[in-house]
């Protein structure tokens, strides 16, 4: 008798511990009970930036005192998706997609990235074709094929697409053909491998896809760069408790030179507010993009006769 109270005494003990982690865990607002779950965009090969991100994964686990996992989704869509539908809590976008996912999701940017390699905030979008093909300017694109990244991507689609409008040109009238490749690295390689003649890309990504042996610095040139864009931001769901959102970004703010995601080494993670990525809402603004629809491009009403 005395055995059978002691194994209901340790299972009521058990069931009130559950009951307590669980309590805690829904008030963390956590997307799974005690664990954190961190999403990034498509921008390279998913399972190489969920390997380079598990030092930062380790870190922030132990800083916050809850398991730490990753998710990449298929596209820059389904991570947006991800975070409306509260299935992550964290994520790593890139500044389109981000200004996309406020208005889709109820997130806010907490810090922006700054590479090692610039010790910059920001980065640049640029075009890329072989080095001997005949494609030296924006407006020589023109009857060419070409490759965007994503409807999601800032440097990949959405800054030279206004580049394209100030040079007068629609890609899918003026060019042979467009692709979306859905990430950079395959932009890279569809450029490398002559299956497209030009396309935008991120500079830093090229750079590690030269270092990754995805191309050939000497096959490639660059015809044109954009100015500087703001890098990616750190974002949160507004929903998590304030308690565990402080220890989020006191653990990120604490994160020096370490790889993470799309950015390679990350030098440093400095504050940042939604009204950092404002700069990105203009350019969409100027492009007539319609924010509450994946970055298409508004339709003109026909006027009733």
């Amino acid at each position: 008798m005395k055995r059978f109270f002691k194994v209901l005494s340790l299972a009521l003990f058990l069931t009130a511990i559950t009951a307590i982690s669980g309590a805690m865990a829904q008030k963390a607002g956590t997307a799974k009970p005690g664990v954190l779950m961190v999403g990034f965009i498509p921008a390279e090969d998913a399972r190489a930036m969920i390997r380079q991100s598990k030092p930062i994964a380790d870190k922030l686990s132990k800083a916050i005192g809850m398991k730490v996992e990753m998710f990449v989704g298929s596209d820059y869509n389904a991570t947006i998706e991800a975070l409306r539908a509260k299935h992550i809590d964290v994520a790593l976008l890139g500044p389109f997609s981000y200004v996309l996912a406020t208005t889709q999701a109820d997130v806010e940017a907490f810090a922006i990235t700054v590479t090692a390699k610039t010790m910059q905030p920001g980065y640049h979008s640029i075009i890329i074709t072989q080095k001997d093909s005949p494609i030296n300017s924006l407006k020589d694109i023109k009857g060419h094929t070409y490759a965007f990244v994503d409807p999601g991507s800032t440097s990949g689609y959405m800054v030279p697409s206004a580049f394209f409008v100030r040079e007068g040109l629609v890609p899918e009238k003026d060019f042979k053909s467009v692709m979306y490749s859905g990430g950079h690295d395959a932009s890279i390689v569809a450029v490398a491998e002559g299956k497209v003649e030009a396309a935008s890309v991120a500079d830093r990504i090229l750079e590690r896809a030269y270092a990754k042996g995805l191309a050939d610095r000497k096959k490639i040139k660059v015809i044109w760069e954009s100015d500087l864009i703001p890098n990616n931001p750190m974002l949160y769901r507004k929903g998590l408790s304030e308690d565990l959102k402080k220890k989020i970004r006191d653990a990120f703010f604490g994160f020096k030179n370490l790889a993470f995601g799309e950015m390679g080494t990350v030098a440093r993670f400095d504050p940042a507010t939604d009204q950092t990525y404002d700069v990105i809402r203009h350019i969409a603004s100027a492009l007539k993009l319609d924010l509450t629809k994946k970055g298409k491009k508004k339709k003109k009403k026909k006027k009733k006769k």
